[in-house]
């Protein structure tokens, strides 16, 4: 797993195990030492919990996380924007609630966890055939004031939680290669190679930043299959190079990236088809004709009606 900017693809931190000795989840909380008060985490679904949750905002992070459809809050407080401020409870609490819910009983009182907010939103995307899907989105938030940062805001921001979906194709695809295994025969010798595949792919990226920076555009315009196949070819020349030498070959790698700039991003769908047979996604067939990516997206955040004891 793990800990990438957004904007740029920059490593914060990495970790990674064995995968009988460990989890996604695990993993995930040791990487909680590489958060900062000035950063904005974003996570999917499967992190979000009491105790996790109160680790990663000790760090001084602020949160944006999804929340599965299962999970319950309860709205104590509708804000202006259509988001509400609720309850995340404690694991004592979730089953005091959860007995109280089976059981058809009122719950009474504010039940004891963090204080959150929750933002609720849809995804219209059409595509080029015209056909449609809705998808529903649920945020919980550390961000409590909905002036600082809007409900519509934080539903645009945490499309960006995509990006290291991105990082990891870039790592395990374009700078690795297709075929390529780790030769080393030891867990501590693997590591090792992890650790340089590692280093390098966050050098690359500082490399796109620093040029993205001074040509004053977006990173995602520099490819980062160019940017691997102009630093290999530059590697060669730099054996027991001066440091004029090195300046030079990272100004020559530097223009010729940005002679071979991406289009904007436009907005794309990828079905999730090409999966190993025991998922339960469907197998794509080679005469399967191919779905259309150029989609458009409409978001639409969605309001909750004040409470009753609520005035305006």
């Amino acid at each position: 797993m793990a800990l990438v900017e957004c904007g740029t693809h920059g490593l914060v931190d990495a970790a990674f195990d064995g995968v009988e000795h460990s989890s996604e989840y695990t993993l995930g909380r040791a990487l909680l030492a590489g958060l900062t008060p000035d950063m904005l985490l974003l996570a999917d679904r499967y992190f979000v919990g009491y105790e996790l949750w109160a680790d990663a905002r000790a760090t001084g992070a602020h949160l944006v996380w999804r929340v599965k459809k299962g999970q319950i809050f309860t709205p104590l407080r509708v804000l202006p924007d259509g988001s509400y401020l609720s309850i995340m409870p404690t694991p004592a609490e979730t089953r005091r609630l959860g007995r109280a819910r089976v059981q058809g009983r009122a719950i009474a009182g504010t039940p004891q966890g963090h204080l959150v907010r929750i933002v609720e939103y849809t995804v219209l995307t059409r595509t080029e055939d015209g056909s449609t899907r809705l998808d529903s989105f649920r945020l919980v938030t550390s961000l409590l004031d909905h002036r600082q940062a809007p409900a519509r805001r934080l539903a645009m921001i945490y499309h960006q939680r995509w990006e290291i979906e991105n990082s990891f194709a870039e790592i395990k695809n374009r700078l690795r290669g297709a075929g390529f295994t780790l030769r080393s025969k030891s867990p501590e010798l693997i590591g090792q190679e992890v650790y340089a595949l590692l280093t390098v792919y966050h050098a690359l990226c500082a490399l796109e930043h620093q040029t993205a920076q001074q040509a004053g555009i977006d990173p995602d315009r520099i490819s980062f299959a160019v940017t691997v196949q102009l630093v290999r070819l530059g590697v060669p020349s730099q054996a027991a190079a001066t440091a004029d030498r090195l300046r030079w070959t990272l100004e020559a790698v530097a223009a010729e990236l940005l002679e071979g700039l991406l289009p904007a991003r436009r907005d794309r769908r990828c079905e999730r088809v090409k999966k190993p047979p025991k998922n339960k996604f469907a197998i794509k067939r080679r005469d399967q004709p191919r779905t259309p990516s150029n989609v458009r997206y409409s978001l639409k955040v969605a309001r909750h009606r004040p409470l009753p004891a609520e005035t305006s």
